[in-house]
């Protein structure tokens, strides 16, 4: 019984090395690290914002595209209400 117990270990233990050094060489392959530009961050902060003040997003695609629409409509009231600096 302990020999059964020490072999289902050891594979156990194979298992997950084999898995380790899998996922270590997969994320080295996909190493793509996109660095977001301020202008990316504050429209994304802003989107968040607007988003936040309206209904939740619907799950039917025709409900999601006017909503897509809704926010893009008030991101250009949000951008066109700004200074220019």
């Amino acid at each position: 019984m302990l020999e059964v117990i020490i072999l289902f270990l050891a594979i156990v233990v194979i298992t997950l090395i084999g898995m380790r050094s899998e996922v270590t060489q997969d994320h080295s392959e996909l190493e793509v690290s996109e660095q977001p530009t301020a202008e990316n961050t504050f429209l994304s902060q802003l989107q968040q914002k607007v988003e936040v003040t309206l209904f939740p997003r619907p799950s039917d695609a025709t409900l999601n595209r006017h909503y897509d629409a809704l926010i893009r409509a008030e991101l250009d009231s949000h951008l066109s209400s700004m200074p220019n600096s």
